[in-house]
């Protein structure tokens, strides 16, 4: 993967101008986004608009997956589109990215959500892409376009995120140590002892964990996050965030409470496929075509007894602090968390997470959860 830093910006206008300005004083600029951040790319750009310029916008449905097809659009677009401006998150960033594979382009990126993979930021596609001059992060836009239980429900997120990523680690090297930890005490530091009330404290802190040189993982908290969110268990995003993570960290603690480690017949994993299946409301196919072949081994339950005990002193120090962090982001809920009582579906929260392993990474806590 390629890494490039972003910059925090207090001027989002200013900063997109000042790149265009220097790479040409007249033309036509693309801009490529997602519906949802529509209006917002055209505050972006409006820095631009004073001066000789038109404008082509790329607009892509919120649910678009980043490909060589859909970057095609970008590819495809005017050729007299000198500079381009891609506006939003992740899905953007690489759908450029892949675009810069077949179309040589110059191009910035404005990033407006605290959950972007970096400012250090990674664009996981093929190699050999073309990097964005710079990748700004909108400290204005973030600030005022997320609720802050929104905020505290990524760093808990992201933490949560750390402890299964350790894991994979331990069983396949394939991450950096050192960055590991460099992302595991930053988060610390964020969180403290779990009251989580200083915006300033967390909105700096997450601005600073941005700039990290991480290293991607398509996490089970990712993922179950994304799950609920399509299953309309909560209102918003944030909610479902805070909820996988409350869940996974609990569902962590149980199997690595686990002593006794013996391998047994592989769960029929497709079982689990059908039961995600219903429980989304999708077609079956669309859950089987993501699971990858498992191929246990012996080694693996050693290597789990080895670390198991380490990473549950981290699951059950960071559990102690869970109770304040779960305060913080609902007194700043509207309704202080009261939809997520007596009425809420815990229910297919806890099916969820059991058919959860389909999905998961080979190595991930919720995947072995099934063979111990």
């Amino acid at each position: 993967m390629e890494k490039y830093l972003t910059k925090p910006c207090d001027n989002i206008e200013e900063c997109v101008a000042s790149e265009c300005l220097a790479v040409m004083p007249s033309g036509r600029v693309g801009v490529c986004c997602l519906s949802k951040d529509r209006k917002y790319a055209e505050s972006v750009v409006s820095g631009i608009s004073q001066f000789e310029y038109k404008f082509t916008f790329i607009e892509y449905p919120d649910e678009v997956e980043p490909s060589r097809e859909t970057a095609l659009d970008v590819v495809n677009s005017d050729d007299d589109i000198r500079f381009f401006v891609a506006v939003g998150d992740c899905k953007i960033a690489s759908i450029m990215a892949l675009a810069s594979l077949s179309r040589e382009i110059v191009y910035v990126i404005a990033v407006n959500t605290p959950d972007i993979c970096g400012v250090g930021y990674s664009i996981d596609c093929e190699k050999g892409f073309t990097p964005p001059i710079c990748v700004y992060a909108d400290k204005v836009a973030i600030s005022n376009s997320y609720r802050y239980c929104d905020l505290v429900a990524s760093v808990f997120g992201h933490r949560v995120d750390i402890i299964e990523k350790k894991y994979v680690n331990y069983l396949s090297r394939r991450f950096d140590e050192r960055k590991l930890v460099e992302e595991e005490e930053l988060l610390d530091k964020i969180i403290g002892d779990g009251n989580m009330s200083d915006r300033k404290r967390i909105f700096d802190g997450i601005v600073e964990y941005s700039a990290l040189d991480r290293e991607e993982f398509n996490s089970a908290h990712k993922i179950m996050s994304k799950l609920l969110e399509e299953a309309s268990l909560a209102a918003n995003a944030g909610d479902c965030k805070l909820l996988s993570a409350i869940t996974l960290l609990k569902y962590f603690k149980i199997v690595l409470s686990v002593e006794e480690y013996y391998l047994t017949i592989p769960i029929d994993i497709s079982v689990k496929c059908r039961k995600l299946a219903k429980l989304l409301g999708v077609d079956i196919s669309e859950i089987i075509c993501k699971v990858k072949d498992r191929k246990f081994q012996n080694k693996w339950l050693f290597i789990h007894g080895e670390y198991r005990q380490d990473l549950l002193d981290e699951v059950i120090a960071l559990e102690n602090k869970m109770k304040n962090i779960i305060k913080s982001a609902k007194r700043y809920m509207e309704d202080v968390g009261y939809h997520l009582g007596e009425d809420f579906q815990s229910g297919l929260l806890l099916d969820v997470i059991y058919n959860l392993s389909p999905l998961t990474d080979d190595c991930s806590l919720v995947t072995l959860a099934d063979i111990l």
